[in-house]
């Protein structure tokens, strides 16, 4: 599956785009200066039981916004799958 359809299956299933979940994440403190600050475990708990995400659902969105904010976290690999499949930089 590529990055966008898996993205397009949480908009459809949530209404929210990517922009949403970014803001969403700066609302709620997990995101400073365009930084995550946030743990994992807490960005799970939150997209699960606030926005009712499922396990898969929600670690994909998590990736969303650690590629967003550049987080070093996030391996080479999964940067270049994602890249290829549909990833692009917010403007």
């Amino acid at each position: 599956m590529t990055f966008k359809a898996y993205m397009d299956n949480i908009q459809a299933k949530t209404s929210k785009t990517q922009e949403d979940f970014w803001k969403l994440a700066i609302k709620k403190h997990f995101v400073r200066e365009g930084k995550i600050v946030a743990r994992h475990a807490d960005l799970l708990t939150w997209l699960k039981s606030e926005i009712g995400l499922g396990h898969l659902h929600a670690n994909f969105v998590i990736l969303y916004l650690r590629l967003r904010a550049n987080d070093p976290k996030v391996s080479t690999q999964l940067k270049k799958w994602a890249y290829s499949t549909g990833y692009q930089e917010s403007k």
